[in-house]
């Protein structure tokens, strides 16, 4: 065995249950990041049971060679709850939601965006998350919405109709991503919570570089902030509903399971 392949295993035995890494962070973890064509032949040779070898994915994403075979591989990845939710599929299998994707209720828009990618592009190059935790706000009625008091200066946007981002300030601190759903002259929208990569709507915007710069704007690649379908599905039973998170003013409709989540 050589140096380079003991540091290969070395590498892949520390990545937990439940995760992945691409053969170019394999590569650069064992400290030669231009290594990682070698890194999969030295995977699909490995029969040392202690070395998983199927957490080691293509660096664009797809699921590679593996020697017991790719089917073996994405039925242990699924086991581990980690195929398909940290699976990136190619580019070739990637198409922009449209203002139609949005014209449906809150509820049922955000169901819909668990597993769609949250792309923005930001000095010529494209960052991408994965939507996993979203949150609806739904109407006048809805004690929780900014609505709920009727048309301000402040929420006004949320009233243009569907595919338009709707992007406000809180605690003086953090910029909230929404997504307007439903027809227009009803108020409704989904905030995005949470990602694949980052936990919380202020930290994803600030990762984005997001601000009040796209508030009104619509979600397609002229504003540089849009959504995308990369083809990954999942079940009804892979959702959960939770009550949404910080409105315990809204008496009872704190407690509607409009925050939902993708499990694990």
């Amino acid at each position: 065995m050589t140096i380079f392949q003991g540091k290969v295993y070395k590498v892949v035995k520390t990545i937990p249950r439940g995760s992945v890494l691409t053969y170019k962070q394999v590569a650069k973890k064992a400290g030669n990041p231009r290594a990682y064509r070698a890194v999969g032949n030295i995977l699909h040779e490995n029969i040392d049971p202690q070395v998983p070898c199927h957490r080691v994915i293509c660096s664009d994403g797809t699921i590679g060679g593996y020697r017991h075979g790719k089917r073996r591989k994405s039925q242990l990845l699924q086991q581990e709850g980690a195929y398909p939710f940290f699976v990136i599929p190619s580019s070739k299998s990637r198409s922009v939601l449209s203002q139609t994707f949005f014209d449906k209720s809150a509820v049922k828009a955000a169901k819909a965006l668990l597993e769609k990618f949250l792309v923005r592009k930001y000095y010529g190059k494209e960052l991408s998350l994965m939507i996993t935790e979203v949150e609806a706000y739904d109407g006048f009625q809805d004690k929780a919405s900014h609505a709920s008091y009727g048309r301000t200066e402040r929420n006004k946007i949320m009233f243009e109709g569907p595919g338009i981002w709707y992007v406000y300030f809180i605690y003086g601190t953090h910029w909230m991503l929404n997504i307007v759903t439903g027809k227009k002259n009803y108020p409704a929208a989904v905030l995005i919570r949470g990602t694949k990569e980052i936990q919380g709507p202020g930290r994803i915007t600030k990762y984005l570089h997001i601000d009040k710069r796209f508030n009104g704007l619509p979600a397609n690649k002229d504003s540089g902030l849009w959504i995308e379908d990369r083809e990954i599905k999942i079940k009804r039973t892979q959702i959960q509903a939770r009550p949404r998170i910080g409105v315990d003013y809204a008496g009872m409709w704190a407690y509607k399971p409009y925050r939902f989540k993708i499990k694990g």
